[in-house]
Formats: structure tokens, sequence, C-alpha cells
């Protein structure tokens, strides 16, 4: 949808997260007929009355709204808003406007996946402006696009987009790109093929097929999903052998910026290049982080699916490091078969889990891992795993008799969610990047 067709319209607001509170201004200057919202939590009350807006129950506004207008993660699927859509009202979310709105006269890119898709977002706007384009990003990196914090006037634009969002897109972008596909959510979409099928709604929908789509060489579910919708136009992006200390996963999201970037009009980047961006640290993934001597720490808080965190255990294994992985958080019901087949080739004894509520315990079960310890949460983890590895005589060992670095690996890669309630994944990277930083100092 455009912005202009809310005009005279009986337009509901489903939640006012972030990204629909961005919007407001945007949707009040366009002129409802009559703008309120659905709330119930204290917070989103509190923004409605600041917003000046009168607030409606689901099935109140699902029953008169024409345009429903949807933070990323209000669920969709409800009975209402399925009815609402029966008899005929649109449902959009605030990216999809601003890409109808906004999105002619300039290259837009848009990124998803069920995991790489930060890291492609955030490495691809870094090599475009070091390649001295314009490029402006934002969408589901924590930016929403009717707000200030971006360069809305880019020709270069870079949108990364969650199952939430392309849900209800309407609109395609120039380059779609598709990183490893598994699956997640699967409470909120109603199963696998629903997680898919929205997943793919930003290569595909009623506007048409974006021009070009790329996909990895190890995509997961990405090339079976894509040649089943028919696409054309699919370039699948070969990864660089990376170099020592460099995972291969972090290469291949390496190599899909660059396959964006030079369709976008950017250089061609060489194999020993893309390597180089590969290295690069990003918050959240994978990065290593201050820790005692003797022992390499590594917040991959991002990882909130098992797919990502047996990404990061296979780097582990192939380096040979007795590991120790802190896991657990809420439960989406998602398979974990990814992670008990990465568990499963670990020799025996050298990858032990650190569990944490609500879903650890069972998560390690499921996966075969061993489990060392259990404790009420994340700071506490990092003591408990350390503790581990000093018994295991794996601080300040050399793995496989090499490798840079100490014998042990400790890496807070959840392959869940954080629990509702208790903040976000930044949340909990704090809490593990301090606590480890604490256990550096002297007398920690």
């Amino acid at each position: 949808m455009r912005i202009d067709e809310l005009s005279g319209r009986r337009v509901a607001l489903l939640g006012l997260g972030a990204d629909v509170r961005a919007a407001v201004p945007a949707i009040r200057a366009a002129g409802p007929a009559e703008l309120v919202a659905v709330e119930s939590g204290a917070v989103g009350l509190a923004a409605a009355a600041a917003e000046g807006l009168a607030v409606r129950s689901l099935e109140e506004a699902a029953a008169s709204a024409e345009v429903l207008v949807r933070s990323p993660g209000f669920p969709r699927y409800q009975a209402a808003l399925v009815a609402a859509l029966g008899r005929g009202a649109r449902m959009t979310t605030p990216l999809d406007l601003w890409l109808g709105t906004h999105g002619g006269g300039r290259t837009v890119v848009g990124i998803t996946g069920t995991k790489g898709k930060s890291t492609v977002t955030d490495l691809l706007g870094s090599l475009a402006a070091e390649a001295g384009l314009r490029v402006g990003l934002a969408g589901n990196l924590g930016v929403p696009v009717f707000s200030d914090d971006w360069d809305h006037g880019a020709p270069l634009i870079v949108l990364e987009v969650s199952s939430y969002q392309a849900a209800d897109l309407h609109h395609v972008p120039d380059v779609a790109v598709l990183t490893f596909l598994s699956e997640d959510h699967l409470s909120w979409h109603g199963g696998v093929e629903a997680y898919v099928a929205d997943k793919l709604r930003l290569l595909q929908n009623e506007a048409g097929t974006a021009g070009l789509v790329l996909l990895p060489e190890d995509g997961g579910r990405a090339a079976e999903a894509v040649a089943a919708l028919g696409v054309v136009g699919v370039q699948v992006v070969p990864s660089p052998s990376g170099g020592a200390g460099v995972p291969s996963h972090r290469v291949q999201n390496a190599a899909l910026a660059a396959a964006a970037l030079a369709a976008v009009g950017g250089p061609a980047l060489s194999d020993e290049a893309i390597v180089v961006a590969a290295g690069r640290s990003l918050p959240g993934r994978l990065d290593r982080c201050d820790g005692p001597p003797g022992v390499r720490c590594f917040d991959d808080a991002l990882a909130s699916n098992p797919s990502a965190t047996a990404a990061g255990l296979r780097w582990l294994r192939e380096e040979g490091r007795p590991t120790i992985v802190v896991l657990g958080g809420a439960d989406r019901g998602v398979d974990p078969a990814p992670l008990a087949d990465e568990a499963g080739r670990w020799p025996a004894g050298l990858l032990r889990a650190v569990v944490v509520p609500e879903n650890g315990a069972a998560l390690a079960e499921r996966c075969g891992i061993e489990v060392g310890a259990t404790v009420g949460g994340v700071a506490e983890a990092v003591g408990a795993g350390l503790a581990l590895l000093e018994r295991a005589g794996s601080i300040g060992g050399e793995p496989g008799g090499g490798g840079e670095g100490g014998g042990g690996a400790l890496l807070f890669s959840p392959a869940a969610p954080t629990v509702p309630g208790e903040g976000n994944w930044e949340t909990r990277s704090a809490a593990f990047r301090a606590a480890c930083a604490a256990a550096a100092r002297p007398g920690g």
C-alpha cells in the first residue's frame, strides 16, 4: 500500500511498537477518516495517550477498520483479523507503506532469511559506503523506516526484512537477498509452510517479482523454496574459501553482500576482499569479546534459533576447541534438528552446555548435548561455564596441539529468543559481555 491510500479510510493501528509510532505522523497527514489503536499493555496504553489515539479492542477495530496497520510482531493470524481480511479489509505494515510510497525512483535491496540477514545488511551498507555510494539502511535491524535515524533520500536503500514484515508486503525490491532459510517463529506463522510462504513475499507477491534474487550456495531450504515459486532471475552466489579463524557461514554472508553490491552498480570484490569483510566483528554475531586469559569468549546473542547456533558450533568443532555453549530462551516450537545434527558430530567430551530458562534444559536434552550446569540467567552462566572449562583443563591449552588463543571456548549462542519480559537480545548480550569482562579482571 501507499500512505495516500489511507486518505478517508478507517484505519486501525495494531500495536504501538517503534515502527508504528514512527509512522503515526505520516499516517495522520494522509487524512484517514478515523485512526484508532489496538493496545492493552501499560506501555502501549501510555503510548496511545501520548499520541492522542482512541484505544479499541481487537474485535472492535477489526469489525470496522478498512485498513489495518500492523506492528511487525503483532499476531497476524488471529480469528478477528482473518475475518476482517475476509470481508475486504486490507493489512499493511509501516515498511510496506514506506516502500510503496517512497521506494520508486531509487534502487531498493531487500534482505531476509532465517539467519544471516542482519549480517548481510550491515556488510552491504558498509561496503557500499566504502565504495562511495550513498546508502540508507533501515528495517528490522532496529531502524524504523519512518524514523529520522537514517538517510531517506539515498538513491540506494537497503532494508532488512523479518518474516513478520514480509507477511504483509505488497511491493517487491529491485534486488532480493534470501540468506540461509530453515525455520523460525512457527507459533506466530502457524507452521513451517506458512513461515516460508510469508518470508518469500519479499521475493514475489501480487506486485510482481524482484528483478534479481540472490541465494547462497548453502542456503538450507532457500533454493528449494524459490524453485517452487518458479522465480526467474535467480543467482546462486558461490562462497570463497575462508582464511584461518573465519567461520564459513560468515564468508557466505559476505559473498552475498558482495554480490548485491555488484548488482547495484558497486565494484566487484575479489575473493580475498570478501574473506576480509567476513572477518569483521559484528555485535551479537559470533563476536569475540573480552574474557579471562586462556579462554575464547564469543557473543552470539543474535543466534535465536537452532540453525544459527549450529553454524557457530560447526566452526569451533572444525578448530577442535573444547566448548561450553550457553543455551536457552523462549520456546517457539522450532525443530532443533540442525543443532542436534551438529552436536552429534562432536567428539565425546568436547561439547557441553550451561542451560538457562526457559527451554535450555529441554533443548540440550533433545540435541544430545551434555548439561554441565543449570543456572538462572546469562551472567550466572558465564561463571558456571568458565568453571567447567577449568575443571576439564581446557583453559590455556592449545586445541588439537595448535591454534590461536586458548584451548577452550565459551559461547553464548542461545538457539532461542529472549524470554518475554526479560528485554531483548541486546539485554542478554550485554549481560554476557559484562560477566566475561568481570571474570577477566584480577580477582574476577
